[in-house]
Order: C-alpha cells, then sequence, then structure tokens
C-alpha cells in the first residue's frame, strides 16, 4: 500500500505494509513544488506534479501497489447531522442528498459526498457527512490519470489525523488537533468515533514567509530559509502592539508582523475551541500540534500563551516499524501516516 498526500509546496508518499493491526514502513519520499504550483488547494500547474509524483513512484517502486491518497482541506465541508431512523439504505442516502443542501457552501449538484453512520437510537440516526467541490475531485485525480495511476481510496485529513491519534493511544475522550500546513491551519476537534468540528483557518506557514519577502525584499526560497532558521524573533508583552494598523504606521519590522500574524493564528484557534465548548460542554483533554508549518520556532509557545493550553506535537513515527535506513522527518509526515493507519484500523473504510 502507498499513500500519497499531495500539499501545497511539497509531496509526502509513504509504502506501508500491515502487520496484524500495525503497519512498517518500506520507504518515504518527499518532492518539493515551485512556489504556487497549488493555490488555495488547486493544482495549477498539472505537468509540474505529475512529474514530481513519477519521480515517487519510481523511487518508492509503487506502480502495482493500492494507492491512497487525499483531498486539501480547503472547501472540504465535515458535518454531523441528525435524520429520521431508516431501514432502506438508499433512502437514507436520498435523505442525506437532499438534507446536506442546508449544510453545503457549494452547489449539491457540484459536490461529491460521503457519509458515517455514527449511531442508531431513539429512532434517530447520527450521521458525520463530508463533502467537497468535485471540480477538486478531479484536479486531484487528473494528475495521477497523466502517470497511469488510479487511487483506490480518497480519505479525508481530518479522519487521518484523528486515525493518527487513536492508533498511538492519544485518545481517552476528546482530542483537539491543530494542523498547520503551508496555506492553512485546520483545528479538529474529534473523537474516536466522529469529528464533531473541522475548521480551516486562512493562516499557514507561507504566510510568514511572505512577511519576509515583503519586508526584505526576498524571493520565495531566500525568505523560507530565513524564516527557518531565525525562526519568530523574541515576543513582545502584549502591550506593545496594539495593531497591525499601527505597526504599518510606524514602519515596525518583519519580526513585529510574524508576531502579531501568529497571535492572530492563536485568537482563530481559540475561538474555535470555544465555540466547541459552547455547543457540545464537554471538556478537550488534549490538544495536540503537527504539520509542518508548526515547526516554526517561536509559533508553538505564542499559540499556547494564546489558548492558555499546553500542546502536545503528534509525531507520526510513534509505534511504527520501519526500515534502518529510512530517514524519518516529522510533523510533515502526519496526514501521510494517518491515512496509512485509517486503512489499518477496523473501523475506517
Amino acid at each position: 500500500m502507498t499513500v500519497i498526500d499531495i500539499g501545497t509546496d511539497s509531496i509526502k508518499a509513504g509504502r506501508f505494509k500491515k502487520r496484524g493491526k500495525s503497519i512498517f514502513i518500506e520507504g518515504l519520499s518527499i518532492k518539493s513544488l515551485p512556489y504556487q504550483t497549488i493555490r488555495e488547494g488547486r493544482i495549477v500547474d498539472e505537468a509540474v506534479v505529475s512529474n514530481r509524483l513519477s519521480e515517487i513512484v519510481n523511487e518508492l517502486k509503487c506502480r502495482g501497489d493500492r494507492i491512497i491518497t487525499t483531498i486539501p482541506n480547503n472547501n472540504l465541508v465535515i458535518r454531523n447531522m441528525e435524520l429520521p431512523e431508516m431501514d432502506d439504505k438508499a433512502r437514507l442516502a436520498e435523505a442525506i442528498k437532499w438534507e446536506s443542501e442546508d449544510h453545503l457552501p457549494f452547489p449539491d449538484e457540484g459536490s461529491v459526498q460521503d457519509f458515517k453512520i455514527l449511531s442508531r437510537e431513539d429512532g434517530k440516526v447520527q450521521i458525520l457527512l463530508v463533502a467537497t467541490k468535485r471540480d477538486m475531485i478531479d484536479n486531484i485525480l487528473g494528475v495521477f490519470e497523466r502517470i497511469s495511476l488510479t487511487p483506490s481510496v480518497i480519505n479525508i485529513q481530518p479522519m487521518a489525523l484523528i486515525s493518527l491519534a487513536d492508533y498511538q493511544n492519544n485518545i481517552e475522550n476528546i482530542v483537539a488537533i491543530i494542523d498547520i500546513g503551508t496555506s492553512g491551519t485546520r483545528v479538529i476537534i474529534g473523537d474516536r468515533q466522529n469529528i464533531y468540528l473541522s475548521r480551516n483557518i486562512d493562516i499557514g506557514g507561507n504566510d510568514f514567509t511572505k512577511i519576509i519577502m515583503d519586508e526584505e525584499k526576498l524571493n520565495y526560497i531566500d525568505a523560507e530559509n530565513v524564516k527557518k532558521k531565525n525562526g519568530i524573533p523574541e515576543v513582545l508583552e502584549e502591550d506593545d502592539i496594539e495593531s497591525i494598523a499601527q505597526m504599518a504606521a510606524t514602519g515596525m519590522g518583519q519580526g513585529h508582523y510574524m508576531t502579531a500574524l501568529a497571535r492572530n493564528l492563536a485568537e482563530q484557534i481559540g475561538r474555535s475551541l470555544d465555540y466547541y465548548n459552547m455547543k457540545y460542554r464537554n471538556k478537550i483533554d488534549r490538544i495536540f500540534i503537527t504539520g509542518g508549518g508548526s515547526r516554526l520556532e517561536g509559533l508553538k509557545e505564542i499559540i499556547e500563551r494564546g489558548i492558555e493550553r499546553d500542546l502536545s506535537t503528534l509525531d507520526p513515527f510513534i509505534n511504527i516499524g520501519y526500515k534502518k535506513n529510512i530517514s524519518l522527518k516529522g510533523e510533515e509526515f502526519a496526514v501521510t501516516v494517518g491515512l496509512a493507519v485509517s486503512e489499518v484500523l477496523p473501523d475506517e473504510g
């Protein structure tokens, strides 16, 4: 089984073998993508992406494998629904289709939907609805078709990350996972059976890079190197920065902008946690942070102060075997490993 995760700035892939109810990594590969090859989750240069995919397939020698992939978080909708109990699966599917019109921000006829039955009790059926735009699916599949590959399963990133946390025995009741990617951040709150909240925040690693590009007049690659080397400069006291508008007026440098952006991200994460608490009134036991963007030095600490909670790093390689010659990278492979895990756990499809 090979998992391929096409992200904004890179393609991550892994070849996995099942060993009972655990998995073993036979190979990992990551290929970078040029800046803005993918914009807002949409592949704009299919030739470049398909070429990188071909390199990965040749490197992992996985052409005959079952291929698992995922769709970007952009335009992904996850909702909980309640419907009257129905024994007929066709009737239930039709009812979900009609009911979903009130839950989707895009037309039903242009969407691809799937659902999971969470429970049946008291004459009601609880449903987890997942939907995305049909053209987003076509966009992803198009690059696979260019190299004559057809994915067997298209899973969603929030479910993959929940599956990973469960596989590592990190879920006792409710957990939150903050996945900071290149183009955005996803806040996921769930347990072993359900995702209660999945919200996308339009702040990711590239937004910090763009600050350096603008302030230092650097190209993308040079700005990325500066960001990785320096991180977010020393955090100022809250009273030192009142608004981004004030910083622009006073001509403050990139450090102030990066700090302000990090605090903005922390504030929006906090709002998501508050919304969940208000709606469900269940305690969140632990909060995990993952994604390549979470490695930005100083960001984790700013978020912790902003939400007044400790964050645990979701290490994707815990309790997973691998060949000795494999170089393990950290958080950027969380979705990849989570997708593999989701095919091992008995309740996942």
